[in-house]
């Protein structure tokens, strides 16, 4: 990829960074609030900033109600 992309992964080299398949970056795609894209001349691309911020605004925290009935 040329300098000017190199921030960006296409959808091959995201699947193997996240370790699933491409058909699983192609659903989150598809959420509601799903996996930002940019599409160049077809080409799906994946700026690894983006995929950064959208993968921690999925993070969660253990349900504390939860935690004290299993000890």
């Amino acid at each position: 990829m040329s300098e000017l992309l190199s921030g960006y992964l296409d959808r091959a080299a995201l699947a193997k960074e996240l370790n699933v398949c491409q058909r699983t970056i192609a659903r989150y795609e598809s959420q509601p609030n799903g996996l930002p894209v940019t599409v160049i001349g077809g080409r799906r691309l994946y700026k690894m900033t983006s995929v950064m911020a959208w993968l921690e605004a999925r993070e969660r925290r253990p349900n504390p109600t939860r935690a004290r009935r299993a000890a």
